[in-house]
């Protein structure tokens, strides 16, 4: 049985649905342990796997929304932080993108687009911020990137 185009973008749409959901789901678990979001930036976490298993868009579009519907209903993440993560949302999505169509849904190819996502922002960041700022998760946030580049790659090897 063939699905009509609807059908395709429908379901299409629920997947991005459920990845937003889950980003937003996971840092209010992970926001129970004090500095948990900051060691583990668990908002990352099902951008990732989208992007690894369904490709760029799925992972764009849960980069993106996530945040920003985090902050319009929660009020979290606050308003300052809001470019950064999209930035990094959206740079992990084209790593994690390229690493995949290369090397496929393996671990080391989240670990390198992971690496290169926040390289890349740090460096974006690092005339506007300063370096303390714009590499500072590459020292909190160490156990979230390590879990995060382990984690995701064996979620979407599991969808």
């Amino acid at each position: 049985m063939y699905r009509t185009k609807t059908q395709s973008i429908s379901l299409g749409s629920l997947r991005c649905a459920l990845f937003v959901a889950a980003n937003l789901a996971l840092p209010h678990l992970f926001h129970l342990v004090p500095g948990g979001g900051i060691a583990f930036l668990p908002i990352y976490w099902f951008t990732l796997v989208g992007v690894m298993r369904y490709g760029v868009l799925t992972g764009i579009y849960a980069a993106v929304m996530s945040p920003l519907l985090g902050y319009l209903i929660f009020g979290a993440p606050a308003s300052v932080m809001l470019p950064d993560m999209l930035l990094k949302g959206i740079l992990l999505c084209v790593a994690a993108a390229l690493t995949v169509r290369l090397w496929g849904i393996r671990i080391h190819s989240a670990v390198l687009a992971v690496v290169a996502a926040w390289a890349v922002a740090g460096l974006v960041e690092w005339p506007f911020t300063g370096a303390a700022y714009a590499f500072q998760d590459f020292v909190t946030g160490i156990p979230g990137l390590v879990l995060m580049s382990i984690v995701a790659p064996l979620i979407a090897k599991r969808l």
